[in-house]
């Protein structure tokens, strides 16, 4: 498991990554203010808190799962 922060994804673009509060006109429209972008405002932040989980993978972090014990 990697922990990601969740601060600013449903504000965040998952395409230009351009953050912007009034991204979000409503509960569940995602509406980027410089591309344009739209999307379910769920879906977005989930592409983005994904994003940021790949890219700590990437990096090396060290995965807060147990490790796997193979019994015979």
């Amino acid at each position: 498991m990697v922990d990601v922060d969740p601060a600013y994804t449903s504000q965040e673009c998952s395409q230009c990554h351009h953050i912007d509060r009034r991204s979000r006109p409503s509960q569940a429209v995602f509406v980027c203010r410089l591309c344009g972008f739209v999307e379910h405002a769920d879906l977005n932040a989930s592409r983005n808190i994904g994003r940021g989980g790949w890219w700590t993978w990437v990096r090396g972090a060290q995965s807060a799962a147990s490790a796997l014990t193979l019994t015979a």
